[in-house]
């Protein structure tokens, strides 16, 4: 069995039709992960044949790369306009994005995005709607959505994702990315490492629903957390080889993502955690914190509930019993104060979605109380402990618990179930909630 994936071979294989019954290729053109990298900049943008670059930053991710990649744009002649946004907190909202569109210059025929989450994402739909091509240079190796081609927004208030353009070409310099500051570190750790829920949950999601998986994208995972975790000690101290195993796992994880055509190999339940504390936030005002740090927490919170989840069985009629006395109207209502004016766009994807159905949950419990056993052993094949996962995250100093970015602990069993409402897949809260057992 493979146990180590190159990037560069997987963004150059040819489209392959695989035993999952899906035609698979990486829209991801070029990467460029190692010291220096940045000096390929021009190259690539010449490759293409574009003359101008228009440059897209807020203030902190120029501070942190600006100069290296202006320096190689004019001392190679290629000329630029530079778009940049405030030092405050970017959202990537309609606000931002409107922003960047009245500012973008026509005369530009390539785009280029320096930085990471936000600035990516947004620069990903810029190139939706222009159709130009897309070079990202990488100020942080702090989340997988670099080689997606979907974005994470905000959209009336509600976090969701939404189909956009996958970078033709990603630069990571490690002699910036290991100068990020040591929060966005922690933050691409808890990302990589929320990959083991994720691919649980897909797995578990095929037994109970019968919904597409791929073990080829699955194995890709799997050997790209297994390297970050062999070499997570070194991160925060600059270790070229931990550096280096975090961007290219979360490289890989937006490929395989990009393979799957669906984001179940890469989020689950502990991004959902990670979503309900934003639309908080955005909502209430109440602490948050970077989205890889969040899905570190959430990662630690699913595992826990996994822990509990072994040591109960399914019974028909009892999950009967729940679904026939479930108040549905009540629990929209706690939703609506949970989250207040993103609740709306939730419960209506609630209720145009099969979650509530009788007749297909009854279809559901069935599968669970048939396929338990398989159940149990995917849980066991697929998750590390509690404890082994809390100490590789307290091995670089990341939160590990809600209070620790300010949020109270004793609200995590309430965001638990309403994980299963974020979006329309199946994940740890669905099925307990089908069991009876939330």
């Amino acid at each position: 069995m493979q146990t180590t994936y190159d990037v560069q071979e997987l963004i150059r294989r040819p489209a392959f039709r695989c035993a999952c019954g899906k035609e698979h290729r990486a829209h991801l053109k070029d990467a460029a992960v190692r010291p220096g990298a940045i000096g390929l900049l021009s190259g690539y943008i010449k490759k293409y044949g574009e003359t101008r670059a228009f440059l897209i930053a807020d203030e902190n991710t120029f501070a942190a790369a600006g100069d290296r990649v202006t320096d190689n744009l004019e001392q190679n002649g290629v000329p630029y306009t530079r778009f940049t946004y405030g030092k405050e907190r970017v959202e990537p909202d309609e606000k931002a994005l409107g922003s960047l569109i009245l500012h973008f210059d026509h005369r530009c025929d390539i785009l280029v995005a320096v930085g990471s989450g936000v600035i990516n994402d947004i620069t990903k739909i810029l190139a939706k709607l222009t159709g130009l091509p897309f070079i990202v240079v990488a100020t942080a190796p702090s989340m997988d959505g670099y080689a997606s081609s979907t974005s994470s927004v905000i959209r009336g208030g509600l976090k969701v994702s939404v189909d956009s353009a996958c970078p033709d070409v990603i630069l990571g310099d490690t002699d910036v990315l290991k100068n990020a500051p040591p929060l966005m570190l922690q933050a691409g750790l808890g990302d990589m490492l929320a990959k083991y829920t994720s691919l649980c949950e897909w797995r578990i999601g095929r037994e109970v629903t019968g919904e597409y998986y791929c073990e080829e994208v699955a194995k890709m995972i799997r050997a790209a957390v297994k390297k970050c975790v062999d070499n997570a000690p070194g991160l925060l101290t600059g270790d070229p080889a931990a550096v280096n195993a975090v961007m290219e796992g979360l490289i890989i994880s937006g490929v395989a993502a990009d393979w799957a055509g669906v984001s179940r190999p890469v989020s689950g339940t502990e991004h959902y955690f990670s979503h309900l504390w934003d639309m908080r936030a955005l909502e209430f005002g109440t602490p948050w914190s970077l989205h890889g740090v969040q899905c570190g927490i959430g990662e630690l919170l699913t595992l826990k509930r996994y822990e509990t989840l072994k040591t109960l069985r399914p019974d028909k009629q009892e999950a009967q019993r729940f679904f026939d006395g479930f108040d549905q109207d009540a629990w929209f209502k706690k939703i609506e104060e949970y989250l207040g004016g993103s609740a709306k766009a939730i419960i209506d994807g609630a209720v145009c979605s099969d979650r509530y159905d009788k007749a297909k949950h009854a279809r559901r419990i069935c599968n669970i109380c048939g396929r338990w056993e398989k159940i149990l052993r995917i849980i066991d094949e697929e998750l590390p402990s509690y404890e082994e996962t809390e100490h590789i995250l307290k091995t670089i100093g990341a939160p590990t618990k809600p209070s620790d970015i300010g949020l109270p602990d004793e609200e995590t069993d309430l965001a638990f179930r309403m994980t299963r409402d974020i979006r329309d897949k199946y994940i740890l809260s669905s099925l307990m909630w089908d069991m009876g057992k939330i």
